[in-house]
């Protein structure tokens, strides 16, 4: 027998579906047998095609983590990109080459991609972390684990992955003059993370306060965050170079 993931049902191995809800079969026997790659590659897919229907209680909590650390590496490998771009613009108008600009800049600038991957850190845990204490602690989530919540956005939110590879393929292939698709791609893959969490605030059953005011709350406290965070940096920005 075969047990439905969504509503929880026992139902015959020779069903592709839980005949109740329509949730794809799982048979966790023949599963378990698969490498890990494979079934990260399997629950990718399945979130991609249908996020809300994503059996994400049954993966490898480890899924999560995994999906948010290839977001921040090719985040940063996207704008040190553009940096470089950028360096080698300004060389080509000052005479030297992007190498040079690089090193020229003070020590507290350098390495650009340690500060940018840092501070895309900082802002994945204001997100992520905001909704995580939300869900626990005002929705009464006492149990939830934080490696379970990271793979429940994770298989609500995976398509940011496919946002953000084609925002570092247009930035390899076309370089600043394609900036603005670059900026846009990077903002949706900001917009569809937050879409994640919200779906999973407003999907938790039994919860011990409203959603709709949860939702309002997390997204005023986030933005109140970052606000502060990003005035922070442009303020260390403009004090390393006056």
């Amino acid at each position: 027998m075969l047990e439905c993931p969504q509503c929880h049902i026992k139902y015959g191995r020779k069903l592709q579906q839980c005949p109740n809800c329509g949730a794809a079969a799982i048979n966790h026997e023949t599963t378990q047998a698969k490498p890990t790659a494979l079934k990260y590659h399997q629950f990718l897919q399945a979130s991609w095609r249908q996020p809300l229907q994503t059996p994400w209680r049954w993966v490898n909590p480890q899924f999560g983590w995994v999906t948010f650390a290839i977001l921040l590496l090719v985040n940063t490998a996207t704008v040190s990109l553009l940096m470089a771009g950028w360096s080698e613009q300004v060389g080509a108008v000052a005479g030297v080459t992007g190498t040079q600009v690089i090193l020229r800049q003070p020590v507290a600038l350098w390495p650009l991609e340690l500060r940018l991957f840092l501070i895309q850190l900082g802002g994945l845990l204001v997100l992520v972390g905001t909704g995580y204490l939300l869900k626990r602690y005002l929705l009464k989530q006492k149990n939830l684990r934080f490696d379970r919540y990271l793979t429940e956005i994770s298989a609500y939110g995976s398509f940011v992955l496919l946002l953000t590879m084609a925002a570092l393929l247009v930035t390899f292939v076309a370089g600043l003059m394609a900036l603005w698709l670059v900026v846009i791609l990077l903002v949706l893959s900001y917009l569809w993370v937050n879409m994640a969490i919200v779906v999973s605030l407003i999907r938790q059953p039994m919860a011990g306060f409203d959603q709709f005011y949860t939702v309002i709350l997390f997204e005023i406290i986030v933005h109140l965050l970052l606000l502060v965070m990003s005035s922070q940096v442009v303020m260390m920005g403009l004090a390393n170079l006056f």
